[in-house]
């Protein structure tokens, strides 16, 4: 079995490959958002915050979502939907009183980038191989943003794994839960160990 790991990037790096790093700006008078109830079959809001209080499991396999996807593809629909992975986020905001995200394509398309690029040429960062930062690479998807965030991961075989991952590391369940977001976009290259995923989340 592969080593599963995760980074955390806010103030200070952890160990591993998980890596959460946040930049908010807020923006007064915001429109407040209506909350969706969103459920994934056999996982309550209780397993969820039980995951999120308890100890970090860098590879997934102890999280509220099942560490097996029917069909293989390491995504709940196909590998082109990104947007599937909208009920794993939002089951997790749902449980944690904050209201859901919709899916972006230009933060689908600046994250699924930020994948390849660390793919591509071996790196694990928040700062990509020709400097560029979450902020830039949003920008450069045409997402201007007042708010922006951004969890990485690195040998999770499917998308609940990472979710899994992500909720137990209190850096990354902050930037899950962060309710100045409202969208999101998912990126995923590589394969086995190497697999590489990058959740951006942001307003605009």
């Amino acid at each position: 079995m592969f080593k599963s790991a995760l980074k955390i990037t806010l103030t200070t790096a952890a160990p591993l490959f998980l890596a959460a790093c946040n930049s908010t700006a807020t923006q007064s008078g915001s429109p407040m958002l209506s909350m969706a109830a969103t459920t994934v079959a056999g996982v309550t809001a209780a397993d969820i915050l039980a995951v999120a209080n308890g100890p970090v499991d860098w590879s997934g396999q102890s999280g509220p979502f099942p560490t097996t996807i029917v069909g293989g593809d390491g995504f709940q629909a196909t590998p082109t939907n990104d947007a599937s992975f909208g009920t794993l986020i939002n089951a997790v905001r749902t449980a944690a009183g904050t209201t859901a995200l919709t899916y972006n394509a230009q933060l689908d398309s600046a994250a699924q980038s930020h994948s390849n690029d660390m793919v591509a040429n071996g790196y694990f960062s928040h700062t990509g191989q020709n400097g560029s930062t979450i902020a830039t690479r949003a920008i450069a998807a045409g997402y201007n943003f007042t708010a922006i965030g951004e969890n990485i991961a690195q040998g999770q075989a499917n998308e609940n794994l990472a979710m899994n991952g992500w909720i137990s590391s209190p850096g990354h369940q902050a930037n899950n839960v962060n309710p100045a977001f409202r969208e999101f976009g998912l990126g995923r290259a590589g394969s086995g160990a190497n697999t590489t995923w990058t959740l951006m989340l942001g307003a605009q």
